[in-house]
């Protein structure tokens, strides 16, 4: 590869680029609101007294009460049974309607909806082909359960695109410990400020990848159009992943 065709970041060539999964190169916004609304649905049938909607309110407090305690959501990624059903319960009890079973049902409706729904993000693989192209290496850096996320993997054969991939229930650290991308950098042979850490998780993608010495790219899947919070140094915002090939300038 010529390195006149390879891209660059705020005047430095890039080298390598890290890709996150989930709501970066696949989407899961869709399916994920069809499983949480068909839960919503299931508890307001079992108890007619509640409206879906506000069973539905509750389900995304819940769901922010687990996700945004660090140790909870730290093990939460390894096991999203478990970390759902931690959510159902807690929705459940403080809608007045503790129910064990009715939990445990709306764990498999949801897992069953959102992961039959998976689906690749539009203009992934095309962004990916480009980048594959130009860029000489590329990694996937996904959080998760290493079964779970190798299923995914295999499913959409994304595989062959990568020169590494890292699991966090493979390698024994999620992002954004910084182990995380000094490993990854080590596995590419690639500088630090070559590198280009793409993903929707202002915190762990963003924020994680900058402290290491990285730059950045923060997929805003909600279209916030400003990041959650200050970041140490520039870094790109783009709507879908689809759009970075244009905005990484040519060297």
């Amino acid at each position: 590869m010529s390195a006149a065709r390879r891209p660059s970041l705020h005047g430095r060539p890039l080298t390598a680029v890290c890709l996150d999964l989930d709501d970066t190169i696949l989407d899961h916004g869709p399916a994920r609101a069809e499983a949480g609304r068909q839960v919503a649905l299931r508890i307001a049938r079992r108890h007619p007294d509640l409206a879906a909607d506000a069973v539905a309110a509750q389900l995304a407090r819940s769901a922010g009460w687990f996700w945004d305690e660090p140790a909870r959501s730290a093990w939460g990624r390894l096991d999203l049974a478990r970390a759902r059903l931690a959510i159902f319960e807690h929705a459940l009890a403080a809608l007045g309607r503790p129910d064990p079973a009715l939990a445990q049902e709306s764990v498999a409706l949801y897992l069953a909806q959102r992961d039959a729904g998976a689906r690749l993000a539009a203009g992934a693989l095309e962004a990916l082909a480009h980048l594959r192209a130009r860029v000489p290496r590329l990694a996937l850096v996904t959080n998760g359960g290493a079964a779970v996320q190798r299923e995914k993997i295999r499913r959409f054969g994304l595989e062959t695109w990568f020169d590494h991939v890292q699991i966090e229930g493979e390698f024994g650290a999620g992002k954004p410990d910084a182990a995380v991308y000094r490993h990854v950098l080590e596995r590419l042979g690639t500088p630090a400020d070559e590198a280009l850490m793409v993903g929707d998780d202002f915190g762990w993608d963003v924020l994680g990848a900058l402290e290491a010495g990285l730059h950045a790219a923060w997929i805003d899947t909600a279209g916030q159009g400003r990041p959650p919070r200050p970041a140490p140094r520039p870094h790109l915002v783009l709507r879908a992943l689809r759009e970075l090939p244009a905005r990484l300038e040519d060297a």
